[in-house]
C-alpha cells in the first residue's frame, strides 16, 4: 500500500489524524463570554468555518529490534468566524498540538479482536493566546488500537503533566475532558462512521463527536461532523457546545490501519 511505503520512508510526511474543512459549522450554543474577549466589534456568529490539519513524519524506525518507530506529529484545529463581517471575521480559536510518539505494531488476538497497533507519546496543546484567553496543557498518553473486520476501537488514556498552580490556565480541565478518549469506528463500501467519547463520569460532564464520511470525487470525501458537550476546543473545554458541520475530508480514521 502507498501509505505503508510512505511510512517506511523516514523523510515522508503523511496524514495523521483527519484532515478536513467544514465551510459550514453551526453551533447553537456559542461561547459569548470568551468571544467578547477576542473582539468587542460584534457578537459571536453561530455559523463559522472549522478545519483541521494533521501530519506526521517518521524519525527513527525499528528502535527495538524490528519494532518501535519514533514519530513527530503536528495537528492544528481552527474555528474561524469567516462570515462575521461585523467583527472583521476573526479566528475565534486555534489549537496547536505538537507531539512525539513511539509506535509498536502488534498481532495479539483476544475474543476475535486484534490489537494491531500501540502508541505511547507526549503531547503539548495550547491556543497561543495571552491571558485571560490563554489555555494549555501537557500530557503523556497511550493509544491502543483494536480491529475486528470492518470495526475498530481506539482506547487513548492520558495523564496530565502537573503544573504550578500560578501557571495553570485551566486547573479544572480533568473535570470536563476526563482521563482519555474512546473512539469506535465502522467502515463499509467506503462509507465510514466513527464515534468519539470523552468526559468525567463522576462530574457528569461528557463530550461526544460523531463523524460520517463518504466518497465524493477523486481523493475528496464528503464529511459530516456533530459535536455535543465539553472539550471541543481549549477555549470551550468547560463550555458545552452543540455543533453540526458539513464539508470535506481527504483521509479517514481507517486510513493506514494494519490489515486484519
Amino acid at each position: 500500500m502507498l501509505e505503508d511505503d510512505a511510512e517506511s520512508n523516514p523523510l515522508a510526511i503523511t496524514a495523521y489524524k483527519r484532515n478536513y474543512l467544514l465551510p459550514w459549522a453551526y453551533n447553537s450554543t456559542p461561547n459569548e463570554s470568551s468571544f467578547a474577549q477576542v473582539t468587542r466589534e460584534g457578537e459571536v456568529d453561530n455559523t463559522e468555518v472549522k478545519y483541521q490539519l494533521s501530519l506526521k513524519v517518521g524519525l527513527v524506525n525499528d528502535i527495538f529490534d524490528d519494532n518501535g518507530d519514533l514519530y513527530f506529529a503536528y495537528t492544528q484545529r481552527s474555528w474561524w468566524q469567516a462570515y462575521n463581517s461585523d467583527a472583521s471575521a476573526p479566528f475565534r480559536e486555534t489549537n496547536y498540538e505538537p507531539e512525539a510518539f513511539l509506535q509498536f505494531d502488534n498481532r495479539y488476538e483476544l475474543l476475535g479482536w486484534t490489537n494491531t497497533r500501540n502508541r505511547i507519546g507526549f503531547a503539548h496543546q495550547s491556543n497561543g493566546r495571552s491571558d485571560p484567553l490563554s489555555r494549555s496543557w501537557n500530557r503523556v498518553y497511550a493509544d491502543m488500537m483494536f480491529q475486528n473486520g470492518d470495526w475498530a476501537v481506539a482506547i487513548t488514556p492520558h495523564w496530565r503533566v502537573p503544573e504550578e498552580s500560578d501557571e495553570d490556565d485551566n486547573p479544572d480541565l480533568y473535570n470536563y475532558i476526563g482521563y482519555g478518549d474512546i473512539t469506535v469506528g465502522y467502515t463499509a463500501d467506503q462509507h465510514e462512521f466513527t464515534w468519539m467519547v470523552r468526559g468525567n463520569p463522576s462530574k457528569g460532564n461528557f463530550g461526544n463527536q460523531l463523524d460520517y464520511s463518504f466518497p465524493l470525487f477523486g481523493k475528496v470525501r464528503g464529511y459530516v461532523q456533530y459535536y455535543h458537550g465539553y472539550g471541543e476546543s481549549l477555549i470551550d473545554y468547560d463550555h458545552s457546545v452543540n455543533r453540526l458541520g458539513l464539508g470535506f475530508s481527504i483521509n479517514t480514521f481507517f486510513a493506514g490501519l494494519p490489515e486484519t
